[in-house]
């Protein structure tokens, strides 16, 4: 409210903010994506410790353009350097959005899979607000965070085992909320193909969605989670809701974010996950996390800095 009110954000659009979930945020200007990435990554080395140095792939994922630092520099280059790694391939994936993250998990694991001398996988997201708090606030649904997390994944002592990896992808959304019609056919459709993308990692998965221990959405736009619950017949609970409220929308970063959160308790409980990542570029994504067992494969341990 302080803050809202030090910027002259009108009290109708606070209201609207309060009534669809948000409260706090986290604001970190004064940091680089390296920097904020790196507060991760230190999490990992404290409790991984040697594995970080084996890493075999390094890949960035990220929504917002400009966390992409301009060249020279380069976020790969610096965690590179700062933690002295040797990957054989590194690479960012970018303009897929929230869906970014669940992309890049996913190339990761196949890329472990596909590497028999490869050990470990770390996949990292960074996302930061830049303008004013015009750019902060995401329409009356959303506020938006600064963040960055790390997620190692691994072919043995795993937190968590990958399960179903599911897409849908419409070319013609590409272009985003840039033009009158595609603002209009996002704006129309996002829900029901977020809801079609749950459906089919279900299917995919042969977990009917009501046996899942929740589902994790990204951190914004309440009323909107609410309305893909009634369209599945599921509960509004069947959502981890809470951190639209208690974090804010830090874009790619809110998988581990939620994972950490909410995810890793239930998974600690014998109960499978599906995590969203989603879009208004046509690109939707959602990943099946499921409790470890004695099978060895690729799977993420996760820590966010936030």
């Amino acid at each position: 409210m302080e803050w809202a009110a030090a910027r002259n954000v009108s009290s109708k659009l606070v209201e609207e903010l309060l009534a669809h979930g948000c409260r706090y945020f986290y604001e970190g200007p004064e940091h680089s994506d390296a920097e904020l990435i790196s507060g991760a990554i230190d999490q990992l080395v404290a409790r991984q410790g040697e594995r970080i140095s084996q890493v075999s792939y390094l890949l960035h994922a990220h929504t917002q353009p400009f966390s992409m630092p301009a060249p020279p520099s380069s976020v790969l280059t610096e965690l590179v350097q700062r933690y002295r790694l040797s990957p054989k391939l590194c690479f960012s994936v970018e303009h897929l959005a929230c869906a970014g993250v669940v992309v890049a998990v996913d190339r990761a694991a196949r890329l472990l899979a596909a590497d028999s001398e490869a050990r470990y996988a770390l996949v990292v997201t960074s996302d930061r607000v830049f303008g004013n708090h015009k750019h902060r606030i995401r329409q009356n649904a959303g506020i938006q965070s600064d963040g960055g997390t790390a997620i190692l994944l691994s072919k043995e002592d795993v937190r968590c085992r990958l399960g179903a990896i599911s897409y849908r992808n419409f070319g013609d959304l590409h272009e985003g909320p840039s033009n009158p019609r595609t603002t209009a056919l996002i704006a129309r459709y996002t829900w029901l193909h977020t809801k079609l993308a749950f459906e089919q990692n279900s299917r995919a998965t042969g977990i009917p969605l009501p046996e899942y221990g929740q589902l994790m959405p990204v951190n914004a736009d309440r009323h909107y989670w609410v309305q893909i619950a009634n369209a599945l017949n599921l509960p509004e609970s069947a959502f981890f809701l809470d951190n639209i409220r208690e974090r804010g929308h830090a874009c790619t970063n809110d998988f581990a974010v939620n994972l950490v959160d909410r995810g890793f308790p239930l998974l600690d409980q014998g109960k499978p996950i599906a995590s969203c990542g989603q879009s208004n570029v046509g690109a939707y994504a959602i990943v099946t996390l499921l409790p470890r067992s004695d099978k060895p494969w690729a799977e993420p341990s996760a820590h966010p800095s936030e």
